[in-house]
């Protein structure tokens, strides 16, 4: 009995630890994600500062999406497509970054989009050194999350 414990133990605690793709955004963004389909995950972030950039697209179904959609509608910190200038900037220079993993995006005309720059106060340089950018599309119920520290 205890010999079995022993061999389960493991698969338990590796199967406890591993958390969804979609818990980060989840949290960030002050929302609960219906369950959706992960059609993107990158991470270049690593080495000792934790640099690098992210990007993780989750496809819902339409009934799910339906119901972001109208969560979001209603919130004052997500804004209707198109992006504002700041959140272009961002958007484009993060995907130029993320284009060497052979990632590609085309920014829906229909949504919502939510931006926070986390850069530390005191921070005087044009772009951000660290943000967040989700984009919410609406036709395709699909959510962008898109993470870049410097």
């Amino acid at each position: 009995m205890l010999r079995q414990l022993l061999l389960i133990l493991p698969l338990v605690l590796v199967a406890g630890c591993t958390a969804s793709p979609a818990q980060e955004p989840a949290q960030e963004l002050d929302l609960t994600l219906p369950e959706g389909d992960v059609l993107t995950d990158i991470d270049t972030h690593g080495g000792f500062h934790g640099d690098g950039n992210s990007c993780l697209i989750l496809a819902f179904s339409p009934e799910n999406g339906e119901a972001l959609a109208q969560e979001l509608a209603g919130r004052e910190d997500w804004y209707p497509l198109p992006l504002d200038e700041q959140s272009a900037h961002v958007l484009d220079s993060t995907l130029s970054l993320l284009e060497d993993d052979g990632f590609t995006y085309t920014l829906p005309t229909q949504g919502w989009y939510w931006y926070l720059d986390r850069s530390p106060e005191g921070h005087q340089l044009e772009f951000p050194l660290n943000c967040t950018l989700a984009i919410y599309d609406s036709q395709s119920d699909q959510l962008a999350y898109f993470r870049s520290d410097a």
